[in-house]
């Protein structure tokens, strides 16, 4: 009887900490690199991104990346994202914008952190249609010009964003 009350304790905390998780959608766009094509690195910086607040309890979602060619308006493309946010009842909309710089690139498809210029990001509330919290983060040589370091850089971007939503009050 004892493990049962316990076990039952146990899985209603559980299920208090599901119901209370927030949630969000991954739009990443693509700037200056291929018009036509999504880089390998548009794509490990989303996976990073959604696999750290996944592992931090957030209920991840995504939009396929979007590019924008020079003059682009993507703004019909960032309103079906925000649109497909609000209808699965998520709380927050986070666009990534990744900037490309490939004017030393020998091979601009590759995951290298050299590639990147820096990625600038939003975070939307889904409830106020407001900013929440923004910023823009810049490689530097902190990190090796690999797959890994932009796995690093990017695990670093998300975890600077997750404290951005947290401390302007969107606590899980």
């Amino acid at each position: 009887m004892k493990f049962i009350k316990k076990s039952m304790f146990l899985m209603l905390i559980l299920m208090g900490s599901i119901a209370s998780a927030k949630s969000f959608s991954l739009q990443v766009v693509q700037k200056y690199g291929s018009e036509t094509v999504v880089y390998e690195a548009s794509y490990v910086i989303e996976q990073t991104i959604m696999d750290y607040f996944y592992e931090n309890l957030y209920i991840v979602s995504n939009s396929p990346v979007i590019i924008q060619k020079k003059g682009q308006d993507i703004s019909s493309e960032l309103q079906k994202a925000f649109d497909a946010a609000q209808e699965g009842y998520l709380d927050y909309v986070i666009q990534a914008d990744v900037y490309y710089n490939l004017s030393d690139s020998n091979n601009p498809e590759e995951a290298l952190l050299n590639n990147i210029d820096k990625i600038e990001w939003k975070v939307f509330s889904i409830d106020s249609k407001h900013i929440l919290a923004s910023g823009k983060a810049v490689p530097g040589k902190k990190y090796r010009n690999d797959e890994d370091g932009l796995y690093y850089f990017s695990n670093e971007l998300a975890e600077h964003i997750k404290e951005q939503i947290e401390c302007k009050g969107g606590k899980k």
